[in-house]
Protein backbone atom coordinates (compact mmCIF):
# COMPACT_ATOMS: atom_id res chain seq x y z
CA UNK A 1 0.00 0.00 0.00
CA UNK A 2 2.66 2.36 0.95
CA UNK A 3 4.29 2.00 -2.57
CA UNK A 4 1.39 2.46 -4.27
CA UNK A 5 0.91 6.14 -2.67
CA UNK A 6 4.44 6.86 -3.21
CA UNK A 7 4.16 5.32 -7.05
CA UNK A 8 0.89 7.48 -7.66
CA UNK A 9 2.27 11.00 -5.60
CA UNK A 10 5.26 10.70 -7.92
CA UNK A 11 2.98 10.34 -10.86
CA UNK A 12 1.36 13.50 -9.70
CA UNK A 13 4.36 15.70 -9.30
CA UNK A 14 5.23 14.86 -12.58
CA UNK A 15 2.08 15.44 -14.26
CA UNK A 16 1.83 19.20 -12.09
CA UNK A 17 5.57 19.41 -13.41
CA UNK A 18 4.88 18.64 -17.27
CA UNK A 19 1.54 20.85 -16.70
CA UNK A 20 3.45 24.21 -15.51
CA UNK A 21 3.42 26.67 -18.17
CA UNK A 22 4.83 30.31 -17.11
CA UNK A 23 2.20 33.15 -17.85
CA UNK A 24 2.50 36.39 -19.01
CA UNK A 25 1.34 38.75 -16.87
CA UNK A 26 0.08 41.79 -18.60
CA UNK A 27 -0.63 39.59 -21.85
CA UNK A 28 -3.19 40.59 -24.66
CA UNK A 29 -5.48 38.79 -25.58
CA UNK A 30 -3.87 37.31 -28.90
CA UNK A 31 -2.03 33.94 -29.85
CA UNK A 32 1.81 35.21 -30.75
CA UNK A 33 4.99 33.18 -31.13
CA UNK A 34 7.90 33.23 -28.89
CA UNK A 35 11.08 34.04 -31.05
CA UNK A 36 14.83 34.96 -30.64
CA UNK A 37 17.06 36.89 -33.22
CA UNK A 38 20.39 35.85 -31.92
CA UNK A 39 21.81 35.14 -35.02
CA UNK A 40 19.75 38.62 -36.85
CA UNK A 41 16.97 39.31 -37.89
CA UNK A 42 16.45 37.53 -41.40
CA UNK A 43 17.51 34.19 -38.91
CA UNK A 44 14.68 33.72 -36.63
CA UNK A 45 14.84 31.24 -34.07
CA UNK A 46 10.96 30.20 -33.12
CA UNK A 47 11.57 28.76 -29.44
CA UNK A 48 7.75 28.47 -28.42
CA UNK A 49 4.04 30.15 -28.55
CA UNK A 50 2.32 32.43 -26.39
CA UNK A 51 -1.63 31.34 -26.65
CA UNK A 52 -4.09 34.13 -25.82
CA UNK A 53 -4.66 33.31 -22.47
CA UNK A 54 -0.58 34.29 -21.98
CA UNK A 55 0.61 30.93 -21.05
CA UNK A 56 3.58 30.32 -22.51
CA UNK A 57 4.89 26.91 -23.83
CA UNK A 58 8.35 27.18 -24.66
CA UNK A 59 10.72 23.92 -26.66
CA UNK A 60 14.16 25.76 -27.67
CA UNK A 61 16.11 23.48 -30.93
CA UNK A 62 18.62 21.36 -29.69
CA UNK A 63 19.85 22.33 -33.53
CA UNK A 64 20.35 24.96 -35.57
CA UNK A 65 21.91 24.28 -38.56
CA UNK A 66 19.09 25.85 -40.44
CA UNK A 67 21.05 28.73 -39.44
CA UNK A 68 23.35 29.88 -41.63
CA UNK A 69 27.06 30.09 -41.44
CA UNK A 70 27.32 33.30 -42.63
CA UNK A 71 24.62 34.73 -40.27
CA UNK A 72 26.69 32.44 -37.32
CA UNK A 73 30.21 33.74 -38.14
CA UNK A 74 28.57 37.65 -38.08
CA UNK A 75 27.30 36.84 -34.88
CA UNK A 76 29.53 35.20 -32.42
CA UNK A 77 31.62 36.16 -30.18
CA UNK A 78 33.82 34.38 -27.39
CA UNK A 79 32.45 32.94 -23.82
CA UNK A 80 34.66 35.82 -22.15
CA UNK A 81 32.63 38.65 -23.71
CA UNK A 82 29.90 37.01 -23.64
CA UNK A 83 29.42 36.47 -19.89
CA UNK A 84 32.04 38.32 -18.22
CA UNK A 85 31.78 41.57 -20.59
CA UNK A 86 30.74 43.79 -17.59
CA UNK A 87 34.01 42.43 -15.69
CA UNK A 88 37.33 44.75 -15.98
CA UNK A 89 39.78 41.92 -16.38
CA UNK A 90 36.81 40.13 -18.28
CA UNK A 91 39.73 38.74 -20.97
CA UNK A 92 42.05 37.73 -18.36
CA UNK A 93 39.44 35.43 -17.18
CA UNK A 94 39.76 32.37 -19.98
CA UNK A 95 42.70 30.81 -21.23
CA UNK A 96 42.43 30.49 -24.94
CA UNK A 97 41.44 26.82 -24.91
CA UNK A 98 37.97 27.87 -22.26
CA UNK A 99 36.99 30.67 -24.71
CA UNK A 100 34.86 29.34 -26.93
CA UNK A 101 32.13 30.53 -28.96
CA UNK A 102 29.20 31.94 -27.70
CA UNK A 103 26.88 34.86 -28.40
CA UNK A 104 23.77 36.41 -26.11
CA UNK A 105 20.38 35.03 -27.01
CA UNK A 106 18.85 38.83 -26.82
CA UNK A 107 15.85 40.09 -26.05
CA UNK A 108 13.15 37.16 -26.20
CA UNK A 109 10.21 39.04 -28.54
CA UNK A 110 6.73 38.36 -29.53
CA UNK A 111 5.75 38.11 -33.17
CA UNK A 112 2.76 37.23 -35.09
CA UNK A 113 1.50 37.03 -39.21
CA UNK A 114 0.87 40.41 -39.49
CA UNK A 115 3.25 42.23 -37.52
CA UNK A 116 6.85 39.97 -37.59
CA UNK A 117 8.22 42.37 -34.05
CA UNK A 118 4.94 42.64 -32.15
CA UNK A 119 7.04 42.82 -28.63
CA UNK A 120 9.19 41.36 -26.10
CA UNK A 121 9.52 39.97 -22.74
CA UNK A 122 11.02 41.07 -19.61
CA UNK A 123 11.96 38.03 -16.87
CA UNK A 124 12.20 39.32 -13.50
CA UNK A 125 11.76 38.59 -10.24
CA UNK A 126 9.92 42.25 -9.73
CA UNK A 127 8.63 43.95 -12.26
CA UNK A 128 10.02 47.35 -10.72
CA UNK A 129 13.69 46.12 -12.13
CA UNK A 130 12.32 47.16 -16.06
CA UNK A 131 12.85 50.40 -15.75
CA UNK A 132 16.46 49.90 -14.58
CA UNK A 133 16.93 47.34 -17.44
CA UNK A 134 15.64 49.72 -20.08
CA UNK A 135 17.86 52.83 -18.71
CA UNK A 136 20.41 51.97 -15.97
CA UNK A 137 21.98 55.29 -15.93
CA UNK A 138 18.50 57.44 -14.95
CA UNK A 139 16.85 54.39 -12.82
CA UNK A 140 17.21 52.97 -9.64
CA UNK A 141 18.14 49.42 -9.15
CA UNK A 142 16.90 47.20 -6.56
CA UNK A 143 17.34 44.08 -5.40
CA UNK A 144 15.87 41.29 -7.39
CA UNK A 145 16.91 39.05 -10.38
CA UNK A 146 16.70 39.38 -13.69
CA UNK A 147 17.18 37.04 -16.57
CA UNK A 148 19.06 36.39 -19.78
CA UNK A 149 19.55 34.22 -22.29
CA UNK A 150 22.74 32.43 -24.09
CA UNK A 151 23.61 30.37 -26.76
CA UNK A 152 26.84 28.11 -26.17
CA UNK A 153 28.44 26.35 -28.63
CA UNK A 154 30.18 23.61 -26.20
CA UNK A 155 29.50 23.00 -22.22
CA UNK A 156 31.31 25.15 -19.75
CA UNK A 157 31.61 25.71 -15.96
CA UNK A 158 32.84 28.34 -14.25
CA UNK A 159 32.80 29.52 -10.89
CA UNK A 160 34.65 32.62 -9.59
CA UNK A 161 34.62 36.23 -9.03
CA UNK A 162 35.34 39.87 -10.84
CA UNK A 163 34.65 43.52 -10.08
CA UNK A 164 33.24 46.28 -12.41
CA UNK A 165 34.76 49.52 -11.66
CA UNK A 166 33.33 52.69 -13.40
CA UNK A 167 34.80 56.17 -12.78
CA UNK A 168 31.42 58.17 -11.87
CA UNK A 169 33.41 61.46 -10.24
CA UNK A 170 36.62 62.20 -8.96
CA UNK A 171 35.69 61.30 -5.76
CA UNK A 172 33.41 58.21 -6.09
CA UNK A 173 33.62 55.14 -8.35
CA UNK A 174 30.63 53.13 -9.27
CA UNK A 175 32.24 49.41 -8.10
CA UNK A 176 29.94 45.85 -8.49
CA UNK A 177 30.95 42.86 -7.16
CA UNK A 178 29.66 39.72 -9.49
CA UNK A 179 30.17 36.32 -8.12
CA UNK A 180 29.29 33.44 -10.48
CA UNK A 181 28.08 30.15 -10.28
CA UNK A 182 27.72 28.84 -13.60
CA UNK A 183 26.86 25.45 -15.07
CA UNK A 184 26.29 25.78 -18.63
CA UNK A 185 25.32 23.23 -21.18
CA UNK A 186 25.68 23.10 -25.34
CA UNK A 187 22.79 25.47 -26.64
CA UNK A 188 20.45 28.13 -24.64
CA UNK A 189 20.52 28.49 -21.30
CA UNK A 190 19.40 30.94 -18.67
CA UNK A 191 21.47 33.02 -16.93
CA UNK A 192 20.03 34.57 -13.86
CA UNK A 193 21.36 37.75 -12.49
CA UNK A 194 20.50 38.14 -8.46
CA UNK A 195 21.06 41.25 -7.24
CA UNK A 196 21.89 41.46 -4.19
CA UNK A 197 22.84 44.70 -2.72
CA UNK A 198 22.47 48.17 -3.88
CA UNK A 199 24.67 51.37 -2.76
CA UNK A 200 23.66 55.37 -3.83
CA UNK A 201 25.88 57.27 -5.95
CA UNK A 202 25.92 60.89 -7.22
CA UNK A 203 25.31 60.97 -11.14
CA UNK A 204 25.62 63.85 -13.08
CA UNK A 205 21.73 64.74 -14.39
CA UNK A 206 21.38 64.18 -17.66
CA UNK A 207 19.20 67.03 -17.58
CA UNK A 208 20.60 69.83 -15.64
CA UNK A 209 24.48 71.27 -16.45
CA UNK A 210 26.13 70.73 -12.73
CA UNK A 211 23.82 69.03 -11.25
CA UNK A 212 23.55 65.32 -10.08
CA UNK A 213 21.02 62.99 -8.92
CA UNK A 214 21.34 59.82 -6.29
CA UNK A 215 20.82 57.14 -8.33
CA UNK A 216 20.87 52.82 -6.39
CA UNK A 217 23.43 51.03 -8.48
CA UNK A 218 23.68 46.96 -7.75
CA UNK A 219 26.87 47.02 -5.45
CA UNK A 220 26.61 42.85 -5.32
CA UNK A 221 25.16 40.22 -8.06
CA UNK A 222 25.44 36.58 -8.07
CA UNK A 223 25.47 35.02 -11.52
CA UNK A 224 24.00 31.63 -12.04
CA UNK A 225 22.89 29.58 -15.00
CA UNK A 226 20.18 27.01 -15.75
CA UNK A 227 18.59 24.66 -18.55
CA UNK A 228 14.92 25.36 -17.62
CA UNK A 229 12.79 28.19 -17.48
CA UNK A 230 13.14 29.50 -14.16
CA UNK A 231 9.89 28.89 -11.77
CA UNK A 232 10.62 32.44 -9.64
CA UNK A 233 9.69 34.80 -12.50
CA UNK A 234 7.99 37.39 -13.62
CA UNK A 235 7.33 37.63 -17.38
CA UNK A 236 6.27 40.86 -18.15
CA UNK A 237 5.17 42.10 -21.91
CA UNK A 238 6.16 45.11 -24.13
CA UNK A 239 3.66 45.16 -26.61
CA UNK A 240 3.86 46.89 -30.07
CA UNK A 241 0.63 45.94 -31.96
CA UNK A 242 -2.44 44.32 -30.63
Amino acid sequence: MKKLVVVLALLFLQVNLAQHHPKVENHPSQKMEVVLFTFGMMDVITIGTMSASGELTLDFPKDISFISEAAKENSWSDTAFTLFSKCTNSYDILSDEENGKAVSGGYISLATKEQPYSGLLFMVSDENLIPWLEDSYSNNARVGSYFELVYLESDFRYQGDCNSNLSNTEDDTIETLYTYDLDLKAGFNFIEYAIESVREHKVPSMYEEGAFDTIAKPSTILVTSSQTTPQNTKWIGKFFYN
